[in-house]
């Protein structure tokens, strides 16, 4: 990571590069990300290095690139909050108020400022193009994302990850964590379009064996409708149908789909 940094110019338009680089391990991370650190670490973070640039105005430009071990994780961090368009940096990028984000090969970069955003703009993407350059190989998605069905699939919402925290933050299950996820248990959350106006969404979440996928399918249909533990399907509350099934390692779920045959369907045309 120190050769990728090195080659990274430290001079980008009229912006300079100031005092030295700072450098954040799973230890220290919360010293620079106090109440951001805890989701970083929910995935396989190494360390991130920061670099400062400052213009002619004073302005700042912030360059964080994270070390996430792997191609996985760099996506999984990314996906976890993209919601802007793709600007074409990296193997996916968003750029929205001053703040582009991006990952490529096992780095998530993030450059922000909180100057004029007519006037930073053109350095912060100068400087993204440069950083994806420097990194001069590319990794896979994670392997789950492969059993998505395409159909009716909006895959700018597409999120990896290992925790229940990040998943309550988009779709809340329970307080608990009665899906039993870790660091060991892959998981894939996906919005699929039901009309124009509604959603559903479709969890996928891969354990390390049969027994353990099983378990959590159970302790899921008993906490959080208890009234399936037969059909493996339920109206909710809001009239929506949710429905639960295993398959092999893993616990396929959909959430707010328009009926139990609509569930059915997408969970049969998971690869």
């Amino acid at each position: 990571m120190n050769n990728l940094y090195q080659s990274i110019p430290k001079q980008i338009m009229n912006w300079k590069a100031k005092d030295k680089d700072e450098i954040y391990n799973r230890e220290t991370l919360y010293d620079y990300l106090n109440g951001g650190a805890e989701l970083y670490l929910t995935y396989d973070f190494k360390q991130v290095i920061v670099r400062r640039f400052i213009g002619l105005d004073q302005d700042e430009i912030v360059l964080d690139i994270y070390d996430m071990s792997s191609s996985t994780e760099a996506f999984g961090i990314f996906s976890i909050e993209f919601e802007e368009e793709d600007v074409g940096i990296g193997q996916g990028s968003e750029y929205g108020s001053g703040l582009l984000r991006f990952w490529k090969e096992r780095f998530f970069v993030s450059i922000i400022t909180m100057g004029d955003e007519q006037t930073t703009k053109p350095a912060i993407l100068e400087l993204g193009r440069a950083v994806a350059a420097a990194i001069d190989t590319t990794g896979p998605e994670p392997a789950l994302l492969k059993f998505l069905p395409e159909k009716k699939l909006q895959k700018d919402r597409i999120r990896y990850l290992h925790s229940y925290i990040p998943l309550n933050n988009h779709y809340y299950i329970a307080s608990e964590n009665i899906l039993n996820l870790d660091q060991k248990t892959d998981c894939v959350f996906a919005e699929y379009r039901v009309n124009n106006e509604d959603s559903a969404y479709l969890l996928l979440i891969q354990y390390e064996n049969e027994l353990q996928a099983k378990k959590a399918h159970a302790a899921f249909l008993k906490i959080y409708m208890p009234e399936a533990l037969e059909t493996e399907f339920a109206q909710m509350e809001n009239q929506k149908w949710t429905m639960a099934k295993t398959q092999q390692n893993m616990v396929k779920i959909v959430f707010e789909a328009p009926d139990k045959n609509w569930a059915s369907e997408l969970l049969s045309a998971v690869k």
